[in-house]
């Protein structure tokens, strides 16, 4: 009975070791990807990661460039359907007006 408490209380510590130990060489990180239009043009960028009640992850915010020298900048939500990872950036069959029509996300 000792040997599977002792047991039971370790295992803990092995996940937290083995997430420690993850190989993390081929990781992106989210923040700044381009978001590319129907057309081929860049919509805009990851800015963040929205997540429900429950924690999980739903919906990306997404900078769009609505101005002159970055100064009208807009943050839309776009859900996660919506986009594809592709060669390192997201695609979306959406064009640069329907993004800019998204729901607006004002942090």
């Amino acid at each position: 009975m000792k040997s599977i408490m002792i047991a039971a209380l370790s295992l803990p510590l092995a996940t937290a070791a083995m997430a420690q130990s993850a190989d993390i060489s081929g990781y992106t990180e989210m923040d700044d990807i381009d978001v590319i239009g129907a057309d081929g043009e860049e919509v805009g960028e990851i800015e963040s990661v929205l997540l429900d009640d429950s924690g999980v992850p739903v919906a990306y915010v997404v900078e769009i460039d609505d101005g002159f020298l970055d100064l009208g900048d807009s943050d839309v939500v776009i859900g996660f359907d919506a986009l594809t990872w592709e060669n390192g950036h997201y695609t979306t069959t959406m064009t640069s007006g329907e993004v800019e029509a998204l729901p607006v996300w004002d942090d």
